[in-house]
């Protein structure tokens, strides 16, 4: 995966079919798995699909990032280093409480355009009786 991210790299845009038969030769399993690399690569948002076939791929910036940055091998070394092992096991708990702060939130949203709605009204009303006030004066 580091010498495709580096080609790709290199060249901007990569015919993943035509770097599989410079390296790998041209039988299948060489092209399959040249397509499995490409679509790992395109996974993990280093590389993305320059045409609708999906034989062509391009740099993103993130890959470019990580080319300059060490390559392929850093960049697991850095992903597997930001997964936190414990993270698993308060996972549902911190989604619960979530979802219990946004239906809280969501309900004082609710209550506030009420209360806003109904003193709207209130002042309209108001404004009407200061205006029929003034027609009855003159």
């Amino acid at each position: 995966m580091d010498i495709l991210l580096n080609a790709v790299y290199k060249n901007g845009i990569l015919n993943t079919y035509d770097f599989s038969a410079g390296h790998w030769g041209t039988n299948e399993e060489g092209f399959r798995y040249c397509k499995e690399l490409a679509d790992e690569l395109v996974d993990e948002k280093l590389v993305r699909y320059n045409d609708v076939q999906k034989t062509e791929i391009k740099i993103t910036n993130y890959g470019r990032y990580w080319v300059v940055h060490g390559g392929f091998l850093i960049y697991l070394k850095e992903s597997e280093r930001k997964i936190k092992p414990g993270r698993d096991n308060h996972n549902g708990e911190l989604k619960e409480e979530l979802k219990e702060a946004r239906l809280k939130f969501t309900h004082y949203r609710i209550v506030t355009y009420w209360w806003s709605f109904a003193l709207t009204l209130i002042s309209f009303l108001l404004s009407l009786l200061n205006l029929y006030l003034i027609l009855i004066r003159t």
